[in-house]
């Protein structure tokens, strides 16, 4: 008998599953779509930011309002996390998940406390997904500079075709902070070049 392994993501499923249970503690705590309770729990307010509550710009990317919030989330994370995660290995699909979530909630938080939107609460995972999918497009751009096939072509355009869509989106659907995606994107894109520059093996 011939055994064959099969990959698996389990950081992408070990970060919905930490989702999954910050969910639950929001239900316990007094609701997915009470602010004052996801407030106590860590979203994030440009103006607490400000006074020093730091810790709340990684708590605020395991925070969702609400089951449509959570789900659409999570099943992008799945599917687009699983891929980037097994395409850089995990130590890389971690930098760039961690640093695209605070660093969107960070530049977001700063940007809000800029223009006087101090109010507004931010929370989700949706940034450190956009960051994997600024990984997605960096890898895929490397590998269409490096052979130039009509496949590789094919991959890079269908990237670039989810990034536009996923910023048309952002611009449709009410409540979407598009800021927070586009800068988790940046963030990702930047951080994936980088790693690449310091000659870390994409495979």
């Amino acid at each position: 008998m011939i055994k064959i392994k099969v990959a698996r993501a389990y950081v992408t499923f070990i970060l919905i599953f930490v989702n999954l249970v910050v969910f639950i503690l929001e239900m316990r705590s007094g609701g997915s779509t009470d602010l004052p309770t996801l407030y106590r729990l860590g979203a994030l307010v440009s103006e607490n930011i400000k006074q020093g509550e730091w810790w709340r710009l990684i708590n605020a990317n395991f925070l969702h309002f609400g089951w449509f919030h959570l789900i659409s989330n999570m099943l992008a994370l799945f599917f687009i996390g699983s891929i980037v995660e097994l395409s850089i290995g995990v130590e890389r699909y971690l930098i760039v998940y961690l640093l695209s979530g605070t660093g969107s909630m960070l530049t977001f938080a700063l940007l809000a406390n800029y223009t006087g939107q101090v109010q507004v609460v931010l929370m989700g995972a949706s940034a450190a997904i956009m960051g994997t999918i600024g990984t997605m497009l960096t890898t895929s751009l490397a590998d269409w500079l490096e052979y130039r096939t009509s496949l590789k072509a094919k991959r890079l355009q269908t990237v670039i075709f989810v990034v536009v869509l996923q910023f048309i989106l952002d611009n449709i659907i009410p409540n979407v902070s598009f800021y927070s995606h586009l800068f988790g994107f940046i963030i990702g894109f930047v951080v994936s070049l980088i790693l690449m520059r310091w000659k870390f093996s994409f495979k």
